[in-house]
């Protein structure tokens, strides 16, 4: 079954209340794709091959067994920003890897994560995502704008994450999970030297990101 849900909500967006529609997956405000985000790193070492900004989006419709991210499961909105935001910060590093994208599911917003990540690669950066749903079942046409998608992630990490399979392969909190360097331009040489967790500190707060280490 195609994975198809609309609700008609209302937002908060620099001081102005906005009229926003989810439709198949996708926020849309005045003909602008929306992101519905949970956190953001601007640059970080844990999640992919060099210093990579990370997207953490709001929403999954997984519910595994001690997800660290149990406070991004549930559907409701949280940061919104348009992908044309979230591009222009990026930008102005040109410094980075590229761009990886966990959640929460990044598939549930496949059509804006699709065409940011298509302006990622346009300079010659890579994309990084995690995904509970399998490659098979993401090519399989079911979910919105997820074939689209596929093409422009250079490496898909795939499968749900599973408490008894807990292990600490690179990028991976369980032994089930699955690499798939889709594009050639990451390959596994590339996954040395990432840490398995990192503190990001800064004026305001301390971040932790990474994989639980399995003793």
């Amino acid at each position: 079954m195609p994975l198809l849900w609309s609700i008609e909500v209302k937002a908060f967006v620099k001081g102005e209340i906005l009229e926003l529609i989810f439709w198949s997956g996708l926020l849309i405000m005045a003909n602008q794709k929306l992101l519905n985000l949970a956190s953001w790193l601007p640059r970080s070492r844990a999640n992919g091959p060099g210093t990579r900004m990370v997207l953490w989006v709001q929403g999954c419709p997984f519910r595994c067994s001690s997800c660290q991210n149990s406070d991004y499961l549930q559907f409701k909105l949280n940061q919104v920003v348009t992908v044309d935001r979230v591009w222009e910060v990026f930008a102005q590093q040109p410094d980075l890897a590229g761009m990886s994208f966990s959640g929460g599911e990044p598939f549930a917003q496949a059509v804006a994560l699709g065409e940011l990540a298509m302006r990622v690669q346009g300079m010659g950066k890579t994309i990084v995502c995690w995904s509970g749903y399998g490659l098979e079942q993401l090519e399989g046409g079911d979910i919105v704008g997820a074939r689209e998608f596929l093409q422009h992630i250079d490496l898909l990490i795939d499968g749900l994450f599973v408490e008894s399979l807990a292990g600490n392969e690179v990028l991976r909190g369980s032994k089930n999970q699955r690499l798939h360097f889709l594009s050639g331009h990451i390959s596994e040489e590339d996954l040395v030297d990432i840490p398995r967790q990192e503190f990001v500190v800064n004026d305001e707060s301390i971040t932790y990101t990474g994989f639980p280490v399995d003793l």
